[in-house]
């Protein structure tokens, strides 16, 4: 079923190109239309151009993020190749090239990590923060161990907001669709004292109904949103060679918990939820989320001379969280999981930088400091008792870091970098069954504590060639690393896990073609990964992360944006990808029954084939207002989400549509359109768990949703 379905998608796209190839051809005399010239910052050596950078990186500026209608990290993988971005219990899981985890508890980290403004955000509870005022979005894929240090071994998504400036801007936007969806944010910046001092300020609410009908009476329907956000920037440039940063943003989601649907009921219909319907759920313990998110930083630049600079920048962020779960996923009153998390994270980084004629470098010191606590009660309403855990996890991690650019030739350089990283987690743990709303102990409590200390040395060796004007060439090996930890629910004091290693080997070509019209970029890759951290659900509310032995991930990757007429727009992506465990010969099965050798199965959100295609098309109705009209469709192979490989814990290969229509004024600042997202009402699950013996359920994807919405910017 898969090659049926994957081979027309490879013809497709080549037959776009050709198509775009054609239609330029004719029209090369119309030089002033040409594609946006995307900058970036990811080598950390100041600004470079995208076609230029030898990394592979996706990136968006802040205009194509709102016109795809962009509003968090879940909504980009449609538009990045090998991207997949789920969410398990209000947690986000993030995979690039197959490289990522499912593992949400404290004592275990990301594998492909978030960025906002330069900060590590160290909890995949706090990834989904509104993208509010962004100026872009950089999405780096391959381990990033050099310059971004410990668990960006999938790779990382930076998040850069638009500092404020001298120019006013003001920006107002609006959404109404069904399930009663209002969703209104808007944002303000400007000069406080000019040249001196600016400032913005942004602020977003969002709410709909449920996309969940609960029918068990009483209960209520889930996977509503309530979400209100801010961010505000005070920038101060007391002369040309300052420049500081102050930022802090805030989040409150009060959300209902979204919920899974039940794949599968061996035990009859007296616990038999609503099968095959995502629309319906049979729950009956409360289910919610009550998340506030915070953060702070202040972010130093001071240009020593016109080649030196110096940055200082430190963070703080802060998450607490209520959670609630019916984890039976039934109206039978078996189990339910509570937990509440507070965390909080303080990091410092101060690096140097410079650009001569043939050195470009930038050399740094890192410190990072997190106290994660995370009680989590398991009830079992039969036989009537709770598994009551207090794990708390405080994390310190120090690295020295430097990376080196040399030009051997004008057109050939050569790049050496190096990071080195200390880290110690100390991890304790007070675990007990109690009767239910009772202190009365059943046995005696467990009680220890344990320290792991975890080194790495991260190299990066790169070549750069400069073909042509139009034509850049890269390779690179890299070795990328994240920490080990801790089961936060075990009771086993020897139970661990530890570190697991990644070596990236990848080439990739940037050109620009027809006077910057068309765009095509590619990379291929092999990685060799060692002792990656795999999460096995072995019981009710039990949990295991283990070590396999080794996998192996290659793939291509291809990027295509073109301007084949002036009016119009296209572009596309596509993402080949094979990643399986070589040597995994004694994983767990589900129910910790028995184990089995998982060597050669495939690993988690790890599709062979993943596209997606774009096109808008603008044209002229009055002299002061244009239409114009945007579609996208993306897809997804076969996807596992477990070791073993089953049908019911995979998602068939599926399509999504998407579209909008819409007015725009000759300023580009009045925008009126209407929208619709997965317009064929697709079902299709992003994750699944096992939440009691021989149950399985999935994390739906959202429905069809549609709506009208208007903007407004000065």
């Amino acid at each position: 079923m898969n090659k049926r379905t994957s081979v027309p998608f490879v013809r497709v796209g080549w037959a776009l190109t050709l198509g775009a190839l054609t239609s330029i051809a004719h029209a090369q005399d119309e030089t002033s239309i040409t594609l946006e010239e995307v900058v970036v910052t990811a080598t950390k050596t100041g600004e470079t151009a995208l076609q230029r950078t030898p990394m592979t990186i996706s990136a968006m500026s802040g205009e194509s993020i709102a016109e795809a209608g962009i509003g968090n990290v879940r909504d980009l993988a449609p538009f990045v190749p090998n991207l997949q971005v789920a969410e398990n219990t209000g947690q986000a899981q993030v995979y690039i090239r197959g490289v990522g985890t499912n593992q949400v508890t404290a004592g275990a980290d990301p594998s492909s990590t978030v960025h906002v403004d330069g900060i590590y955000i160290a909890r995949p509870a706090s990834y989904f923060l509104s993208f509010l005022d962004v100026d872009r979005i950089e999405v780096l894929r391959g381990p990033q161990g050099t310059l971004y240090g410990r668990n960006s071994v999938g790779g990382t998504i930076n998040v850069i907001s638009r500092k404020p400036d001298n120019d006013l801007q003001i920006g107002l936007r609006g959404e109404v669709g069904n399930y009663n969806r209002r969703q209104v944010e808007g944002y303000l910046s400007g000069p406080l004292a000019e040249d001196r001092v600016a400032a913005s300020v942004s602020v977003m609410s969002s709410s709909r109904d449920a996309y969940r009908k609960n029918i068990v009476p009483g209960g209520k329907d889930i996977d509503d949103e309530d979400v209100l956000a801010g961010r505000a920037q005070l920038r101060f440039t007391p002369n040309d060679n300052v420049d500081v940063v102050l930022r802090g943003d805030w989040l409150q989601d009060d959300s209902t918990i979204i919920g899974f649907q039940k794949l599968l009921e061996p035990r009859g219909t007296s616990v038999d939820s609503v099968l095959g319907d995502f629309s319906r759920v049979a729950l009956d313990a409360e289910q919610y989320s009550r998340r506030r998110i915070a953060g702070a930083s202040i972010d130093a630049t001071f240009y020593l001379s016109d080649h030196l600079q110096l940055r200082s920048l430190t963070g703080w962020r802060e998450l607490d969280w209520d959670l609630a779960i019916d984890s039976d996923a039934s109206d039978a009153s078996l189990l339910q999981t509570i937990m509440t998390s507070q965390q909080d994270q303080i990091s410092t980084e101060l690096n140097l930088s410079g650009d001569f004629d043939r050195v470009r470098f930038v050399a740094g010191l890192y410190y990072f400091k997190e106290d994660d606590t995370q009680p989590i009660v398991v009830r079992s309403f039969v036989p009537g008792t709770e598994s009551r855990a207090y794990p708390e996890v405080d994390t310190e991690s120090w690295a020295l870091f430097g990376q080196l650019t040399y030009d051997l030739t004008d057109s050939l350089s050569a790049t050496l970098g190096l990071r080195y990283t200390e880290e110690d987690k100390h991890f304790a743990q007070n675990a007990g069954t109690y009767s239910i709303g009772t202190d009365t102990l059943a046995g005696s409590p467990v009680i220890y504590e344990r320290v792991g200390r975890y080194t790495a040395a991260t190299p990066k060796l790169g070549l750069e060639w400069r073909a042509a004007h139009n034509a850049f060439v890269y390779a690179s090996a890299t070795r990328g690393f994240k920490s080990g930890g801790f089961v936060s629910s075990s009771r086993n004091p020897e139970q661990g896990f530890s570190p697991e290693y990644l070596w990236s080997y990848e080439a990739g070509v940037k050109t620009d073609w027809l006077n910057n019209r068309l765009r095509v970029n590619a990379a291929a890759f092999y990685y060799d990964y060692d002792d990656l951290q795999v999460l096995f659900f072995l019981s009710p509310g039990v949990t295991d992360t283990r070590n396999a032995a080794t996998a192996s991930i290659y793939g291509l990757e291809l990027e295509v944006q073109a301007i084949p007429l002036p009016d119009l727009n296209v572009g596309f992506t596509l993402g080949l990808l094979n990643a399986e465990y070589d040597d995994f010969a004694s994983a767990p099965r589900r129910g910790n029954q028995s184990v089995f050798d998982a060597s050669g199965q495939k690993l988690n959100a790890a599709p062979r084939l993943a596209f997606s295609g774009h096109a808008q098309y603008e044209w002229t109705l009055f002299s002061q207002w244009s239409l114009f009209v945007r579609g996208e469709a993306s897809f997804k192979d076969q996807q596992f989400f477990t070791p073993e490989n089953l049908d019911l814990e995979s998602q068939d290969a599926y399509w999504l549509l998407q579209g909008s229509v819409g007015l725009r004024d000759a300023y580009g600042r009045w925008t009126l359109s209407a929208w619709g997202r997965n317009l064929l009402d697709e079902d299709y699950v992003t994750t699944t768990a096992s939440f009691a013996a021989g149950r399985v359920a999935g994390r739906p994807g959202a429905p069809r949703t549609y709506g009208i919405g208007f903007s407004y910017r000065y």
